[in-house]
């Protein structure tokens, strides 16, 4: 590998790197015009960045106000040891949220939009603790008539 195409590998990870945060991430995501009736609904993750290595799951919550967080679903995140520590990208990552959101329907009412809060977590839902991850967009997804 020559200096140039080094140096420039060493920006692209930096860049990726000032993107990524520690701890739970809370989005605010529109829910679809007519998301009651869909037979499908699904939480897409898109243009992530994760740190290289270590596996973990990313799990989603629904924050509704006055109320315990509703958990909506999960996905696992398989580490790369290849990579090492180095961030690596994840083009989309998808959770089936069709059951749980259906569930808040009711409470739901007529809200534009619902507060999403997703964790990093172990195989045991236990925290990872210094763990960096970014996504750039999140969204709900639905698809098919119930």
């Amino acid at each position: 590998m020559g200096l140039i195409s080094w140096l420039a590998s060493v920006m692209v990870l930096a860049a990726l790197t000032v993107h990524a945060e520690e701890g739970p991430h809370r989005f605010s995501v529109d829910l679809p015009t007519g998301w009651q009736q869909a037979s499908h609904l699904r939480l897409v993750l898109e243009g992530m960045t994760v740190a290289g290595g270590q596996p973990f799951k990313l799990r989603a919550a629904a924050i509704l106000e006055g109320a315990e967080p509703v958990m909506l679903g999960s996905a696992g995140i398989v580490g790369d040891r290849s990579v090492g520590s180095a961030p690596r990208r994840l083009p989309t990552l998808l959770i089936d949220v069709t059951r749980p959101l259906g569930k808040l329907a009711d409470r739901l009412g007529t809200q534009p939009a619902i507060t999403i809060r997703i964790d990093a977590v172990d195989g045991r839902n236990v925290p990872v603790g210094g763990l960096d991850w970014s996504v750039q967009s999140v969204r709900l997804e639905k698809s098919g008539r119930k």
